[in-house]
């Protein structure tokens, strides 16, 4: 578990989507009623913990 008076680090990421593959997250997102810049927070939240799950370096 992570400590709650750890600081935390803003981090800016640029995406570069194929036309279909962002009209795909647009859909996705809307059907979660989140904002793109939500959505996108989310995933890749999730995909970064999925790795480090697949990986064992998650605590």
């Amino acid at each position: 578990m992570v400590s709650a008076n750890k600081s935390h680090a803003k981090v800016e990421v640029k995406l570069q989507l194929h036309p279909r593959d962002h009209q795909r997250a647009m859909a996705a997102a809307k059907a979660l009623n989140l904002a793109e810049r939500e959505f996108f927070a989310l995933a890749l939240h999730l995909g970064a913990t999925e790795i480090l799950r697949q990986t064992k370096v998650a605590c």
